[in-house]
């Protein structure tokens, strides 16, 4: 069975080999967490980014259909009406409207990646935020001793009773 070095137990087994016997210093099941948490986070903005991404693309493509179907309309009526000096007003105002469409597009889909934005980085920010209030709490000693003591308490509790148990049975 192969074990990951961050299995618990392992880094407990692996202490006295290292000369270390206290207590680690932090409590790993908390950074375990935090960092499960960390991944959490970043899958949720790497959800978020795709979304926006493909409503960004999916919103360009309509635009650009819409674009395509109206200049081709404005062009055909173009170039079968009018004396020389209409089709070229014409021309001037089809590239008015193609201008005005093409920003108004452009700001619509530019709004919909910074928002994704500002909720990444929103996300982001959250975490960050939990991360070091959680990393101080696996770090605090006086949390690391208390976390360790609860644990040795019922280890401790249970060696004394098996011992008299095991004395019982050899009397």
């Amino acid at each position: 069975m192969v074990r990951s070095f961050f299995d618990p137990s392992m880094i407990k087994q692996m202490m006295p080999k290292q000369g270390i016997t206290a207590n680690p210093v932090f409590d790993l099941k908390i950074l375990m967490e935090t960092q499960r948490k960390n991944m959490q986070a970043m899958t949720d903005v790497m959800q978020l980014s795709m979304e926006s991404l493909q409503q960004a693309v999916s919103r360009q493509a309509e635009l650009m259909g819409r674009m395509v179907q109206d200049n081709s309309g404005y062009a055909s009526t173009m170039l079968t009406e009018g004396t020389p000096e209409q089709k070229v007003q014409r021309q001037a105002e089809l590239v008015r409207k193609s201008y005005e469409t093409t920003v108004a597009g452009a700001r619509e889909v530019g709004n919909i990646i910074t928002k994704t934005g500002e909720e990444a980085a929103e996300i982001i920010n959250r975490r960050v935020s939990a991360s070091l209030a959680e990393f101080k709490a696996a770090f605090d000693p006086k949390a690391a001793m208390m976390n360790g003591q609860a644990e040795a308490k019922p280890a401790a509790a249970n060696k004394p009773a098996a011992k008299k148990t095991g004395k019982r049975k050899a009397a």
